[in-house]
C-alpha cells in the first residue's frame, strides 16, 4: 500500500488524497470529509510550504480536530493523529479492517503523547476482539516513547 488518506475518527468517513496538507487545505475537500467551517477556514489562512513549518502546521490542525493520516508503505502503513491512542484505533478498525490484509504492518503515532505502537493487522483484530490473551488497553500501555519527534508529519 503506498497510498495517502484522510480518516475522520468521529465519522469513520475517509479519502484517498495525494498530499496531505494541500489537500486538506481546499475548502471542498476538508468539508467532504466533515472538518467544522472554523476549522477548514483557518487551515486556508496558513501557508503552504513544502516541509516547511505551515505545512505541519495545517497537519496538526487537521489532526486536532479529530482527523487521522495515513500513509502507506509498501506492505506497512502509519496512522498519526492527536486523539488518545485508543480512540484512534478503534476509531481506524473499520478502515483498516477494509485496506489491510492480516499481515500489514500497522505503526499507530500518538503525536500528543509522543508514543509509538507496531503491530500486525491481525494481531490487532485478535486484540479489539479480545482474543490471545491481550487486549487494546495492555496494547496501548505497551506502546514505546518515539525518541525522536521530527520525524513526525515527514511522509
Amino acid at each position: 500500500m503506498r497510498e495517502g488518506a484522510w480518516i475522520n475518527a468521529h465519522t469513520g468517513a475517509w479519502c484517498w488524497i495525494s498530499e496531505h496538507a494541500s489537500w486538506i487545505q481546499r475548502p471542498e475537500n476538508a468539508h467532504s470529509l466533515g472538518l467544522p467551517v472554523r476549522d477548514y477556514a483557518l487551515l486556508a489562512t496558513i501557508p503552504w510550504d513544502f516541509n516547511g513549518p505551515g505545512r505541519i502546521a495545517i497537519l496538526r490542525m487537521a489532526m486536532d480536530a479529530g482527523f487521522i493520516r495515513m500513509r502507506g508503505h509498501g506492505a506497512e502503513v502509519t496512522f498519526e493523529f492527536s486523539l488518545p491512542m485508543a480512540t484512534a484505533i478503534r476509531a481506524l478498525a473499520p478502515f483498516m479492517t477494509q485496506h489491510c490484509g492480516p499481515l500489514t504492518g500497522c505503526r499507530f503515532n500518538d503525536l500528543k503523547g509522543g508514543t509509538s505502537l507496531a503491530i500486525a493487522h491481525r494481531a490487532l483484530q485478535l486484540s479489539l476482539e479480545g482474543r490471545e490473551g491481550s487486549d487494546l488497553a495492555a496494547l496501548v500501555g505497551s506502546a514505546s516513547i518515539r525518541p525522536d519527534q521530527r520525524e513526525v508529519c515527514r511522509g
